[in-house]
């Protein structure tokens, strides 16, 4: 299996790199490549079992996207982000990355027509607007207080529209 991390050289996708290494399987089939892009290269080794490639790159240029999905991983993590305080410090930056690169992915997805990868979003507790409840449900409403939370709130429907349509199979996590 190929799988690719979107935003793989930043916390949280340098952590699964390197527990797919390790684990050399994800849901029970064997990683073979693993790809990890972001705008500076990752440091993270591959094994016996799995390869790992490192790409760096602008997530909100159509051209690289499209290169990327072409190589048809079976599973794409979409970690990719400009976080809360700098997605709000710079409006133009937020949405570039945040929402135009989210959806450049799913176009590239889509234009392949015959491909339909497992898509992992991960969302953010930003979607949510104060007060919080000690546990939020699924009943409680998103109402985003920042331009991050919205872009992400943003994200969040374009996977569910694109799965729900077919093009992927997307899973949400916030």
């Amino acid at each position: 299996m190929k799988v690719l991390i979107l935003g793989g050289a930043g916390m949280v996708g340098r952590n699964l790199a390197l527990r797919l290494v390790a684990d050399g399987a994800l849901g029970g089939q064997p990683v073979e490549e693993l790809t990890l892009f972001d705008v500076v290269p990752a440091d993270v080794h591959g094994s016996g079992r799995t390869r790992v490639v490192a790409k760096t790159g602008d997530i909100s240029d159509r051209a690289t996207v499209d290169a990327l999905v072409a190589e048809r991983p079976e599973v794409i993590f979409h970690l990719a982000a400009v976080v809360s305080g700098e997605a709000e410090a710079d409006f133009d930056k937020g949405y570039r990355i945040n929402l135009d690169g989210t959806r450049l992915v799913f176009e590239a997805i889509r234009a392949l027509g015959d491909y339909h990868p497992r898509v992992v979003y991960t969302s953010s507790i930003a979607v949510f607007g104060a007060p919080f409840p000690e546990a939020i449900g699924d009943e409680f409403l998103t109402a985003p207080m920042t331009s991050y939370g919205t872009q992400k709130m943003i994200g969040e429907l374009l996977l569910n529209d694109y799965s729900r349509r077919g093009i992927c199979d997307g899973v949400g996590i916030r």
